[in-house]
């Protein structure tokens, strides 16, 4: 990139699988929070800084069995091989044992209330009903969630990153400063 010379982002992506599956599409949100909580932690708690990690669970609606798990730092350029480190064990700690129940009750409570509070506006309304006749499922699936996602336990959150988030099958992305090049001198008669 051409911007300050001291930042750089590390990005890392698995493939997952389309929304087809309700419950899998849930799980794979209810997962998102969870290592965004706990890769906040392990980022600041290892590095001592206070990076702001992404984590994105996106299962297309369009394509069958296409979806990505995504997790990424913005970083000061010195700190990439730490923040790797760090970010590889918070993914192979979830795949190992499972996470305590305050995380998953801190990452659930957040997609419950949106629920629960889903049809409190005018937005949310018109968000379920605009497809209510081409994609009827739309009105089970939101009906059915509040108690899927009720029923995950931290198990079922650990074989889902055994799953999907391998960290030695994982695309990492760095994105670095582009090097400052000085200008050439000027040639002879140019000046």
């Amino acid at each position: 990139h051409s911007g300050e010379a001291d930042q750089a982002l590390l990005r890392f992506s698995w493939p997952t699988r389309d929304d087809s599956d309700t419950r899998e599409s849930l799980a794979l949100g209810l997962l998102e929070r969870i290592l965004r909580i706990e890769l906040t932690e392990t980022l600041r708690e290892k590095l001592g800084q206070t990076y702001s990690p992404s984590v994105n669970a996106s299962q297309s609606r369009d394509y069958a069995g296409y979806g990505t798990f995504s997790l990424a730092a913005a970083l000061v350029a010195t700190d990439i091989d730490p923040a790797r480190l760090a970010m590889i064990d918070t993914v192979e700690a979830l795949r190992n044992a499972p996470v305590d129940e305050d995380t998953l009750l801190r990452a659930r409570r957040p997609m419950e209330e949106s629920i629960e509070n889903m049809l409190k506006t005018n937005e949310g309304w018109m968000a379920l009903v605009d497809r209510a006749q081409s994609e009827s499922d739309r009105i089970d699936r939101y009906t059915e969630a509040l108690a899927i996602i009720r029923s995950f336990t931290a198990e079922d959150m650990m074989d889902l990153a055994r799953r999907y988030l391998d960290p030695t099958q994982r695309l990492e992305i760095l994105v670095l400063p582009r090097p400052q090049i000085a200008s050439p001198p000027p040639a002879a008669g140019d000046e």
